[in-house]
Order: structure tokens, then sequence, then C-alpha cells
């Protein structure tokens, strides 16, 4: 049963899904991707859609077979009450850990470029206060802050692209390949772990009132967030070549390049506030998920007992998950990349096999029955 009445439409789905891969991404993709695809980083997020493409068509398919389920709802139904209920605690669990992964990123590049003298408990407390009081307020508010920041989010970074335009040097994209396909294959498993969130369709479908053009939304929302992140990592490449790997925020080095005749200068503000109102929104989105998920789980009529509890515990995970910012780099390394896309979408692909494997059974048995 679902815990909040409230209904979204397919558009302000999509402007909640995009912030939610792209927000974080945004800073940290180019770096990564460069170290190991090098000049070839531009084809990793292209590569790594596939994982978003793959997120979208279990999200969709099991929403065509039960119809008005949640996630945490239609693993029961698939797997049985106890295999269901074990694997809707495995969501549970992850979902205030990746919230609290994302919420001290936030306060760690906010302190590190914006406020150094702040106490990261401060900057990540006022953010999860506003997200907690976002929430509460149902996903029809999610919906309408995320069609709101994400329209500046877009139009703030475009101004910056356009403005580097004159800082960009194209002959960095060669040597093309030079050690053939393998390295961009490499550098796009973590674009692949940001495109698994896309799986977040799956828990919040539910709550669209009307669904006729679903798959074409997605997938005009997988297109932009494709495009957008393959653009960053073409200007970061363009601009700072071989030392963006060497940049924890290869973004924010590229919005310092931009000095128009001594007067527009100090870009990077900008980038800041692009990364506060993307983190707002993604992380309204996955703590409106956890504690929704976790209602559900429970068989609660209401989610909101469970807001002010969970973003607690949300802010405990984000000093449990990293003792340093040096620490905190170890979280999107390969071996967490993968832990993220086995949980967001190899566990729920499993479960989307086991239901078509049931209805092929159950069609083969009536048909035996019939005849």
């Amino acid at each position: 049963m679902l815990t909040d009445q409230g209904r979204i439409s397919e558009t302000q789905l999509a402007f909640m899904i995009f912030p939610a891969v792209i927000a974080t991404a945004i800073l940290s993709v180019p770096g990564i991707t460069m170290h190991y695809a090098g000049h070839d980083m531009w084809l990793s997020p292209i590569i790594g859609s596939v994982i978003g493409l793959a997120a979208i068509g279990i999200s969709l398919g099991l929403a065509r077979m039960y119809p008005g389920k949640s996630l945490i709802e239609s693993s029961v139904l698939v797997a049985g009450l106890i295999p269901g209920k074990l694997v809707g605690l495995i969501y549970i669990l992850f979902m205030p850990h990746l919230t609290g992964l994302i919420i001290r990123e936030y306060g760690e590049f906010i302190a590190n470029n914006a406020l150094p003298r702040t106490p990261m408990f401060v900057i990540m407390g006022t953010m999860m206060l506003v997200c907690a009081i976002n929430v509460r307020l149902g996903i029809e508010v999610v919906g309408r802050t995320a069609q709101v920041f994400v329209t500046l989010v877009m139009a703030m970074l475009g101004l910056v692209f356009v403005l580097l335009i004159g800082e960009l040097h194209p002959s960095e994209l060669f040597p093309f390949m030079e050690n053939g396909p393998m390295p961009a294959v490499k550098g796009a498993l973590a674009p692949a772990a940001w495109f698994s969130e896309y799986i977040v369709i799956a828990f919040l479908l539910p709550y669209v009132n009307r669904q006729k053009r679903t798959a074409r939304v997605m997938l005009g929302s997988l297109l932009t967030t494709t495009i957008v992140m393959t653009v960053i990592n073409v200007v970061c490449l363009f601009l700072i070549g071989d030392l963006t790997d060497t940049f924890v925020f290869p973004v924010m080095i590229a919005a310092r390049y931009i000095t128009i005749a001594d007067f527009l200068q100090h870009i990077e503000s900008l980038i800041i506030a692009v990364w506060i109102f993307g983190m707002f929104v993604k992380v309204s989105v996955f703590l409106y998920i956890s504690v929704t998920s976790t209602a559900e789980w429970f068989g609660l009529k209401d989610y909101k007992p469970l807001v002010s509890p969970l973003s607690f515990l949300c802010m405990i995970f984000s000093f449990w998950v990293a003792s340093s910012s040096s620490g905190l780099s170890s979280l999107v390394s390969p071996s967490a990349n993968l832990y993220t896309i086995a949980v967001l979408l190899v566990l729920p692909g499993v479960t989307y096999g086991i239901a078509w494997v049931k209805k092929g059974w159950a069609y083969v048995r009536k048909k035996r029955t019939d005849d």
C-alpha cells in the first residue's frame, strides 16, 4: 500500500531523476573517467548509459507486470513473503547509506570550496533539515521543487559552458582510441554506477498519475543526462587535458578559467549554486524513497513519522562512511561502483527475471490445463 496519496506527472518524475543522477556525477565523473580512459573519457558516459537503459527497462517492466506497486511491494509478490521481505530489507538499509554518502559529498565540496571554517555537521545538517521538510510535505512538493531547481541548474550550466568556449582546445581529443576501446569501457564503470540510479523509477512510478508516455519521457531523460555528462567530460578534456584526473573537482577548476575583460570573474560560484540546487533535489528524492520504502516494508499507512529518525540515521551514515575527504575518495572506487550496481541494477534485474519465469510457467500450466 502506498504511504503517500500525492501524485506527480511524468515530466515531474523526469525532473526528479535528472538531478538524482547528474548532481554528484557533474563533479566526480570527469576525473575518474580521465584516470581510466584518458583522452577517450568522453566516450565513457555514452557506454555507461547502457546501464541506465537497463534500469529503465527493468523499472517499466515491473510496473507493467505489477501496476501500482513499488519495488518493495513487487519484490514480495515475485519472491514470496519472506524472500521478498529480505530483498526489501536490502533496499531500506542501502538507501540511508547511499543518502549519507551523498550528503557527505555535499559537505566535503562546500567545506573545501565555500565554507572552510564552518563545521561539517552544520553544512550537512542544514541541507538535511531542508530536505526533510521538503520530503515531509509530500511527493508533489518534491516534484515541483525539482522542476524549478533543475531549470535553474540547466541555465547556469549552459552559461558556464558558453563562457568557456573560447578557452577550449579540441586538439586534446587526439589520439583517439590510442589503446583500443578497453580504456573507455573501464572508464564507463563510474558513469554506469550513476546511471544505475535510474532504478528510482521503480520506487516512484506508482505515484505518477498518467503513464501513457512514461517510456518516451524516461528515455528522453536518459538521453539528456548522457548528453550533459558527455559535454562536461568534453569541456574538462578540452580545457584541462591530461591534468583532469589530478583534481578532485575538475569542473570547479574549469569554471575558474573564465575571465572576461577582468570584469566577469569568479564564475565558480555558479558551479557551487548548481551543486547546491542539484543536491537539494537529489537528497530529497533519495530520502523520500528511503522513508516511503521503510514505511511500506513495515506496513505503515503514513511515512511522515519516519522522516525525522531516518534523516538522523542518514546524518550518522554521512560521518560513518568516511573519516576524512581522502577516505571519501575510496567510496567512488571500482569496488564501490560495483557494489552500487549490484544493489540498484542486478538485484532488481534478478527480481524481474524471476517475475518473467513465473509468468511463463503460469502460461505453460494454463495451456496444459486447457488442453
